[in-house]
């Protein structure tokens, strides 16, 4: 007769809790070779403590104990495989989505807006930029970006959907230049080459040279003044007026900030 090992030797022998093999064997997923009727004593032969062991690494390789049971009870190798594949391939969507949340928390983490050097005086440069593929959401009349956000309902689910790509608006030229203030024609965000090239809200930001700030375009209009003046000044005449987020502000949008790039 093979040799029998109490449940505390198993316990041992496993490291596996004594609650636990009793649950295991209630669930009739490894149950005891043998239980003395008078004592209700359990005891474990050596197969026993091998299906114990398999049944650890199911749980460590994130096995459910209902799955445990269905691969232990698998009628053929090709049915227990096929269970494992199913794990792996949930497995593999789970890590999926550990790796999204991972890249939102390091682009939140990221996003904590520290003002650039000379920002406060608002500091004006030049800049040589390449043309931008863009998707472009318009509204019907240039607005105060509350209302934006009114008439352009999609805007905060692709906000949280695309919350790693460029992303800013274009702003209304007449507004900016005469009555020194901030109006929104729409928003844009950046173009990847896997998305469809028929869709007819796709824009090309052109290639050319901007006049550069980077402020909190919502928290005050002095930057407006001051870069208006620059171009009245100047005698140059805006093309396109963009703001492109920097470092986005979660608790206080205002004081997101922003790169006001304007095409000359």
């Amino acid at each position: 007769m093979d040799r029998l090992y109490s449940i505390g030797d198993v316990h041992e022998m496993t490291g596996i809790s004594v609650s636990a093999l009793r649950y295991y064997a209630d669930m009739k997923i490894v149950c005891p070779a043998k239980i003395d009727r008078q004592t209700g004593y359990r005891y474990y032969d050596f197969d026993d403590i091998q299906r114990l062991k398999t049944v650890g690494y199911l749980k460590k390789a994130g096995f459910s104990l209902a799955e445990i049971t269905a691969v232990m009870e698998a009628a053929s190798e090709e049915e227990r495989r096929s269970l494992m594949s199913e794990r792996m391939e949930q497995t593999q969507k789970q890590m999926n989505r550990l790796k999204e949340r991972m890249s939102m928390m390091e682009w939140l983490t990221s996003q904590n807006p520290v003002p650039e050097e000379g920002q406060e005086g608002y500091r004006i440069h030049q800049k040589q930029m390449d043309s931008r593929r863009i998707w472009m959401t318009e509204t019907p009349k240039a607005c105060r970006v509350e209302d934006f956000y009114r008439q352009t309902g999609e805007l905060m689910a692709e906000e949280m959907t695309d919350f790693g790509k460029m992303r800013g608006y274009l702003l209304d030229e007449c507004d900016f230049m005469k009555h020194r203030q901030l109006s929104i024609e729409g928003s844009f965000i950046a173009h990847e080459e896997s998305q469809p090239t028929g869709d007819n809200s796709l824009s090309i930001l052109p290639k050319g040279n901007y006049i550069c700030m980077t402020t909190a375009i919502f928290r005050d209009d002095k930057w407006i003044r001051a870069l208006s003046r620059y171009f009245m000044e100047k005698d140059i005449p805006p093309r396109i007026i963009l703001a492109v987020l920097k470092h986005k502000d979660f608790y206080n949008w205002r004081h997101s900030l922003y790169e006001v790039q304007i095409l000359v």
